[in-house]
């Protein structure tokens, strides 16, 4: 006979698993799994500096000549923080998953509750750049947007912590 034995609790998730009392999935459920677009959002930004690279090499008068920069500039200080954010952030997404904790952190910094906080924090502070990048580089801005939006999407992926 196939199933859990008699008087066992349920797995987690399972039909007859406890929620939450409002209506979120108790701690260790199953999580939805990471949408695979957000794996394409990265590949697309990993290789956006190489690419503004070669159009610049293509034609050298692209923003006025400061293609490259904008490419070498923006893959570092962009691209590269956006891609790592979104490593933690699958990474933290995969622990939460888990029911893990981080060894030698308290509660209070590792739960749901510090989860928001710091996607809030990440979303402000990716508009801000967002709009300091519109006024320095004006329509060249454009850009950027592949690298904020995936810091938008690991905001996402960090606020979607169970309860």
């Amino acid at each position: 006979m196939s199933g859990p034995a008699a008087g066992a609790a349920p797995e987690p998730g399972a039909p007859g698993a406890a929620a939450a009392p409002d209506g979120a999935p108790a701690p260790g459920a199953p999580r939805p799994p990471i949408p695979h677009w957000l794996f394409g959002l990265a590949m697309l930004v990993l290789l956006e500096p190489p690419v503004l690279i070669v159009a610049w090499f293509l034609n050298t008068d692209l923003a006025n000549g400061h293609l490259v920069a904008i490419a070498l500039v923006g893959g570092l200080f962009i691209s590269l923080p956006s891609l790592a954010i979104f490593g933690l952030a699958v990474m933290w997404d995969r622990r939460l998953k888990g029911g893990r904790t981080v060894t030698g952190l308290p509660a209070a910094m590792t739960g749901a509750r510090a989860s928001r906080i710091s996607a809030i924090a990440l979303v402000v502070s990716t508009v801000a750049l967002g709009a300091v990048l519109a006024l320095l580089l004006g329509a060249w801005a454009l850009v950027a947007v592949p690298p904020l939006a995936l810091s938008l999407a690991s905001a996402w992926l960090m606020a979607r912590a169970p309860v």
